[in-house]
């Protein structure tokens, strides 16, 4: 860590150096490495910074501060990091913050999203306002990725959004605060992508806000809200054919919210819905079913090579037929 600080104390004069080629392929990976993410989900994340509200940016010395200290970020120097960052920004640069914490961080980094959402709450008494347009920017990305044609096809945009699920119900639900169904009506967002084909990225997606559900005391069953997100999830479960990865996520979030399935109140919304299963990556295909129903062929017993034959059998064969006595 700590790539982030460029090397470059703020307001020191330089002399001007050569232009940099920005579409030199060594200069986009630096400037990955300084920005804090790279890898395959960069040209995605790309796409969230495009398609984001044009905000006021920082100088690039500023961004360089800001990178530092979120690289450098841990549970012991909180208090130190908030106090740089605070001097770091003015207000006029938090929407560019916001939408820095969300994209380039808790899309990516979902084993830090607890420890930003530490440093948020610390941000939050300082600079007004601040939780609530990061949550804002939140749900616009959410948003972004769901309406995105690839999400079915496309792993790395199915793992940025099934991380910014886990980074909502951090920001809401564990904390006791509910999701707006202005904001995100989940019974139609399931309804939706039955229809349309798309449980295979929005499943993941509810499953992980609805585990944020353990650390609420209001959220947590049998909560009204959660049980019929649940009903529905546990309506899709048994469904013939539903692709296993779909019927496991669901599973997983039953057992950490410590909800039997089979005690679930399902919901009967699917059952006159007809949806086509051709083409379509919710369902497993016909020709992998029939691959799978398949049952193996019977094993033939061996036969042992003359070489391996008994001894004994080896020497009767061996004998001449002497024929009996008169």
């Amino acid at each position: 860590a700590g790539a982030g600080a460029g090397g470059r104390s703020a307001g020191a004069e330089s002399a001007p150096g050569p232009a940099l080629d920005m579409g030199n392929q060594a200069v986009q990976q630096t400037l990955q490495v300084m920005s804090g993410f790279g890898g395959g989900a960069t040209n995605n994340v790309d796409m969230l910074m495009q398609r984001a509200k044009q905000v006021p940016e920082p100088e690039t010395s500023l961004q360089d501060k800001v990178h530092f200290v979120f690289n450098n970020l841990s549970s012991t120097n909180l208090d130190q990091k908030e106090r740089d960052l605070t001097g770091t920004l003015t207000d006029v640069h938090m929407p560019w913050l916001s939408q820095y914490i969300v994209i380039k961080r808790a899309s990516q980094e979902a084993n830090y999203q607890a420890l930003y959402l530490q440093f948020l709450d610390r941000l939050d008494k300082k600079i007004p306002q601040l939780s609530k347009t990061v949550l804002a920017v939140s749900i616009d990305n959410i948003k972004t990725l769901m309406s995105d044609d690839k999400i079915t096809t496309s792993s790395s945009l199915r793992s940025l959004l099934k991380n910014l699920g886990s980074w909502l119900g951090g920001l809401t639900l564990s904390k006791n605060k509910p999701i707006l169904q202005r904001n995100i009506d989940f019974k139609q967002l399931l309804l939706d992508a039955y229809d349309k084909g798309r449980l295979i990225a929005i499943v993941p997606f509810v499953a992980k806000v609805l585990e944020s559900c353990t650390n609420s005391r209001i959220f947590a069953p049998p909560n009204p809200w959660t049980m019929q997100v649940l009903g529905l999830l546990a309506a899709l479960h048994p469904l013939n054919d539903l692709k296993l990865n779909i019927k496991f996520e669901i599973e997983v979030l039953c057992k950490n919210l410590n909800t039997d399935i089979k005690d679930l109140r399902v919901s009967t919304v699917f059952e006159q819905r007809p949806v086509k299963k051709e083409g379509n990556n919710d369902w497993t295909s016909k020709d992998s079913a029939a691959v799978a129903k398949l049952e193996a062929l019977p094993t033939i017993p061996s036969i042992p090579p003359p070489s391996q034959a008994p001894p004994a059998a080896a020497s009767s064969a061996l004998q001449p037929q002497v024929p009996p006595s008169s």
